[in-house]
């Protein structure tokens, strides 16, 4: 059975029932939803020790902390998630005035997640608000890149 299939997966995600979501990974706790949407998969990105975060970002679950980190590797605020020719997009969650998830848009338009140490998903980008991660509470956009970012290109910023 899929992580995906249990009830308790609803319970947190009551928007994917029902819907074309597709699972693209095995559960894998090496990394989160921050890294991933980043494009990193071998350490957790999260403000808080000890996990990596960008050098001279503030370490706090703020909205303004996620802008920072973002910020290091081009990303800046954006007014929606269409996709827009020739831009790399993150979307950034909010539940109870903190960050709790962000997602990474795929060139076909629709999003990527790392559900927590669970499983990685390309879903509908309104598809995971809810109990677990909240709301949307913004959009990021960069220049495409020739490739997304890997850790190797983000380790110098900070050790992992």
């Amino acid at each position: 059975m899929r992580t995906s299939d249990s009830d308790d997966f609803f319970k947190d995600f009551p928007r994917l029932r029902g819907t074309q979501y597709t699972e693209m990974s095995p559960v894998d706790a090496r990394y989160n939803c921050f890294a991933w949407a980043v494009g990193a998969i071998n350490c957790r990105w999260d403000p808080c020790y000890p996990w990596f975060w960008p050098r001279g970002c503030p370490r706090e679950v703020t909205i303004s902390a996620f802008v920072q980190a973002f910020g290091t590797l081009g990303y800046e605020p954006c007014d929606y998630g269409r996709l827009e020719t020739g831009y790399d997009k993150i979307v950034l969650y909010m539940n109870k005035g903190e960050p709790t998830h962000a997602a990474r848009q795929l060139r076909n338009g629709r999003w990527t997640s790392k559900l927590g140490k669970d499983v990685d998903i390309e879903h509908k980008v309104k598809d995971l608000e809810g109990p677990r991660y909240g709301k949307i509470a913004m959009y990021f956009r960069r220049p495409r890149q020739k490739r997304i970012a890997t850790i190797k290109r983000i380790q110098p910023l900070n050790s992992c």
